[in-house]
């Protein structure tokens, strides 16, 4: 069945607004009522409210990510800036870029392989729909509107802000969900690894010694790349 879900930006200091520079339209806004695969619905776990936006959390928020996050920062670091690059594809991608490079390493049999792609995609595929649900209840503005109605008009993010509400991080929602999976799947977090990033930023290695490390930086990248406030990967 195809439907059109209408979707109207607010109109208040907090509310979401398409980004700079191409304004692209919201984008879906459907999938927070998509039938989860595991979950008993897509709200059994809905986000708090987020920050009220003159509280001194979304202050202190919108200060770090204007500092490091900017397209002109003169605070991020080189390695920053790396990271940021690296994790900026698709969290299907990369985590299942990273799960076969450790089942590749390891003697499972195919029962086995499946198992953990069924368990570590159900999970992800279900952060979305979840993550997708409280975005669009929460509906929270981007870093750039908020540093931008704050004064400085020119201010743009390292990399492109998706056309979506920033709160919370689905790509940290991912990213948790993987490394779960696979920590319990493996009996222990503390496998390590190397995985080299796909398309749009592609042939970057990191290595990491355990899944929980890697999904800490996957959320951090959003920040350091501009196009998430803290709040929204904690």
């Amino acid at each position: 069945e195809n439907r059109t879900v209408k979707y109207t930006p607010g109109t208040k200091p907090g509310d979401y607004h398409p980004t700079p520079p191409d304004f692209n339209p919201a984008a879906l806004v459907h999938w927070g009522s998509v039938t989860p695969f595991v979950l008993k619905s897509a709200d059994q776990f809905r986000c708090p409210d987020p920050p009220g936006v003159d509280s001194p959390r979304a202050f202190a928020d919108l200060e770090e990510v204007k500092a490091i996050g900017g397209s002109k920062s003169a605070t991020r670091t080189a390695e920053q800036s790396e990271i940021g690059r690296y994790w900026y594809e698709s969290s299907p991608q990369g985590w299942n870029r990273i799960a076969r490079e450790v089942l590749a390493a390891r003697q499972f049999d195919v029962w086995e392989n499946a198992r953990l792609f069924a368990l570590l995609n159900l999970a992800m595929a279900d952060g979305y729909i979840a993550g997708f649900d409280s975005k669009y209840h929460c509906n929270y503005w981007r870093p750039v509107t908020a540093i931008r109605a704050g004064g400085d008009s020119e201010w743009l993010s390292y990399l492109p802000t998706p056309p979506v509400p920033d709160y919370p991080s689905t790509h940290t929602v991912e990213g948790a969900a993987a490394a779960t999976v696979m920590a319990r799947f493996f009996n222990t977090d503390f496998i390590s690894f190397s995985m080299t990033s796909g398309a749009p930023y592609p042939g970057i290695t990191r290595k990491f010694w355990s899944f929980s490390e890697a999904a800490r930086e996957n959320g951090a990248s959003r920040v350091l790349c501009g196009i998430h406030f803290a709040t929204a990967v904690n």
